[in-house]
């Protein structure tokens, strides 16, 4: 595939990097940053919602790059298999009989608002 043919495979390309994105570890921050792309943008080109073929080009050429991709790399990329139900296991080896106390309950809630403030965001 040609690299002017990706635009018109926007939704497509945006799978391919989210994909790769998540795969590398990269946060969308970070991975925002390290491009030299503004978050608004990369949140576009993740979305397969950019409507301006220069600047899609131009981001594109930056990602590729710090990826180290080719486009046919890209195109042909496959997701790594999700490590989500070995985390799972191990969250769950409490003692049945444990209670939290207070001070770690209150911990544990505030963890947890901010997990739901990070999904929000990133």
């Amino acid at each position: 595939m040609k690299f002017d043919e990706l635009f018109e495979q926007r939704s497509l390309v945006a799978s391919k990097l989210k994909d790769c994105i998540r795969d590398m570890g990269y946060t969308k921050v970070s991975f925002a940053a390290k491009a030299d792309i503004s978050r608004p943008t990369l949140d576009k080109l993740l979305n397969g919602s950019i409507d301006s073929k220069s600047s899609f080009d131009r981001h594109l050429q930056k990602i590729l790059k710090l990826l180290n991709m080719t486009v046919e790399d890209l195109m042909l990329y496959h997701s790594a298999p999700s490590k989500l139900s070995t985390a799972t296991v191990y969250s769950q080896n409490a003692p049945m009989d444990h209670e939290m106390n207070e001070t770690a309950k209150t911990q544990y809630n505030l963890l947890l608002d901010v997990i739901d403030l990070c999904a929000i965001y990133y």
